[in-house]
């Protein structure tokens, strides 16, 4: 075999490749500061949905996380918002809880999750996630003594939403807020 046949084909092959990840790379460069700009508005939207009374946010950098706690904002009227991806049927079920400077619960939101579509997604709606506000100390879903009613046939992805939302108010108040 003549080594031209060989050569020629791997140079082609390789200018092509160059080519190619110069422009991945250019187009990342580009698109990277709009889609971080498009993810601090979806956080911003999201804290001001389980925080309505709040208008500004600071993220705890220093704060202990503990458990499955992801992240801690100090809201502008004391209270926290605080993000968790406890374990769901089908993976990490993202979870915001806002609590008030009153340890009382001013809404949930689950913000990313890979559980059933119909069934375990269903923690998305508000039927379900407005159950948990104006509640503080304990939250649980019914079949274990609590006030959360779990969507039909998702009991897991119930029972984990409820244990992110508890971490959240557990870490508030061994963190100085409302007992």
């Amino acid at each position: 075999m003549n080594t031209k046949e060989i050569v020629k084909p791997a140079i082609v092959l390789l200018l092509i490749a160059a080519v190619a990840a110069a422009l991945l790379g250019f187009i990342s460069e580009v698109t990277a500061a709009p889609i971080a700009a498009q993810e601090q508005k979806t956080l911003n939207e999201g804290m001001m949905a389980v925080m309505p009374e709040a208008s500004s946010f600071e993220e705890l950098t220093d704060a202990e996380k503990s458990g499955t706690i992801t992240a801690v904002y100090q809201a502008d009227n004391g209270g926290y918002v605080i993000t968790t991806a406890p374990g769901g049927f089908g993976g990490a079920v993202n979870t915001m809880v806002g609590i008030g400077a009153d340890g009382v619960i001013t809404g949930v939101r689950v913000t990313g999750h890979a559980e059933t579509p119909g069934l375990g997604a269903k923690a998305t709606e508000p039927a379900f996630y407005e159950q948990f506000t104006g509640k503080a100390g304990t939250v649980s879903v019914t079949k274990d003594g609590g006030e959360i009613v779990p969507i039909t046939s998702a009991t897991i992805t119930s029972r984990t939403v409820c244990d992110g939302t508890q971490e959240a108010l557990d870490w508030v108040a061994a963190n100085g807020g409302a007992n």
